[in-house]
This record gives C-alpha cells, sequence and structure tokens, in this order.
C-alpha cells in the first residue's frame, strides 16, 4: 500500500501544481462587536485596499497585491480584516509562486477565513505527507465542514477553488490514509456536485483517488 501511495503522489503532483486560478469575485464580512468600534476612516480605508488587491490579483499582479493588503494591516483593521488582509497575501503568494508560499499568511487567517482554510488544505496537499493529509482532514472536515461530510463551500473570493474540488481534497486525503470508507463517501459526493467531473480538475484527482482505493 506504501509503494501505491507513493506512486499515487507522484501522479497527483501535476494536478495539484495547478490546481488553483482565478475566476469569479465575491465579498468581504466585518468584525466582530466584541472589541471596541473602530474608527469608520479606517475600515473605509481597509475595504478599499482589500477590494484594489484582490483586482491586482485579478490582473496578475501579486506583488501590488501584497502591497495593498499590507496597507490593511497597517490601518486598524478589525479582527476580520486583519485575517481577510492575511488571506489576500495568501492568495497572492500563491498565485505568483507555488501554494505552499502562503502558508505562513493561510495560518493567520484560518480562524476568520474560509478561503485561508481551503488555500492552506490545497497547500498541505501539495506537500503530501501523512501529516499533511490528517491536517486536511482536520481543516476541511471539522473547521471548514463543522464535522459534517456533505458541507458547502463557497469561496468569498476568487479563488479558483469549487465546492466539488474541495470535497475531491478530502476524499484524497482520507484515500492517501487508508480511511477507505470516509473517501468513498467523499468521491460519490464529488461528483454529484460536478457532473462534468470528468473533464475537470475534480476528475483527474478521482481517478489518483481511485488508483489508491482499488
Amino acid at each position: 500500500m506504501l509503494k501505491k501511495r507513493l506512486f499515487a503522489i507522484l501522479i497527483a503532483i501535476p494536478i495539484l501544481l495547478g490546481f488553483t486560478g482565478c475566476s469569479g469575485g465575491g465579498v468581504n464580512g466585518e468584525g466582530t462587536s466584541s472589541t471596541p468600534a473602530p474608527d469608520i476612516n479606517s475600515v473605509i480605508r481597509g475595504n478599499e485596499y482589500l477590494e484594489t488587491g484582490w483586482d491586482y490579483i485579478n490582473k496578475g499582479l501579486y506583488d501590488s497585491a501584497v502591497t495593498q493588503f499590507n496597507k490593511v494591516l497597517e490601518n486598524s483593521p478589525t479582527m476580520q480584516e486583519k485575517a481577510d488582509a492575511n488571506n489576500g497575501i495568501g492568495w497572492a503568494k500563491s498565485f505568483g509562486g507555488k501554494l505552499k508560499d502562503g502558508i505562513k499568511w493561510f495560518i493567520l487567517a484560518k480562524e476568520l477565513n474560509d478561503d485561508a482554510k481551503v488555500g492552506l488544505a490545497s497547500a498541505y496537499m501539495q506537500q503530501a505527507s501523512k501529516t499533511d493529509m490528517e491536517e486536511i482532514i482536520e481543516l476541511l472536515l471539522n473547521d471548514l465542514g463543522k464535522g459534517k461530510p456533505n458541507f458547502e463551500y463557497k469561496a468569498s473570493r476568487p479563488v479558483g477553488v469549487t465546492n466539488a474540488e474541495v470535497h475531491a481534497m478530502l476524499a484524497y486525503a482520507y484515500a492517501a490514509t487508508d480511511k477507505d470508507d470516509d473517501a468513498y463517501v467523499q468521491l460519490e459526493f464529488a461528483k454529484t456536485l460536478d457532473p462534468n467531473y470528468e473533464q475537470t480538475t475534480v476528475g483527474q484527482i478521482i481517478k489518483v483517488i481511485e488508483f489508491l482505493l482499488n
């Protein structure tokens, strides 16, 4: 089984290197009421910097995006804005290099930002150790899905990862850690989420999973 798992990882690497891409759009959340109300001007500036940062990401200007997100962090951000800015930096670093380049910022953002959880899981999937696979299960099933196998992920920003791809990632992590029954559940659910999966990244991941399970 170990040799099969290692071979499956080698098959999966080219898929995972091109796992993310920019598409779609979204909105960011606001802070909590457990802290004093922030200065309204700093909130407006923070939102503007976030939007500009994601606009730069969409244009492929990743260093410029990082500059904008850092401006959020420098202007008395709320806890939510801080998480959103770190998430933005994480994705800018990932799109501009490799997913693992965003790990530091995804970790800082993941408590308050679901896109950061997915970014971190994607980075761990590229690294592909058993510990990484276990981290993916924790991130996606428990942190993102709140323990519900059929959870729904909706990206709040154009991070290029779909709900079906998230469940395919979770299936892969289960299969790579010999949790075959759980892998089958996620595998079949991912298929229902993407009827055209055979022509997508989901289909490529599924082929690797089926290799592991057979």
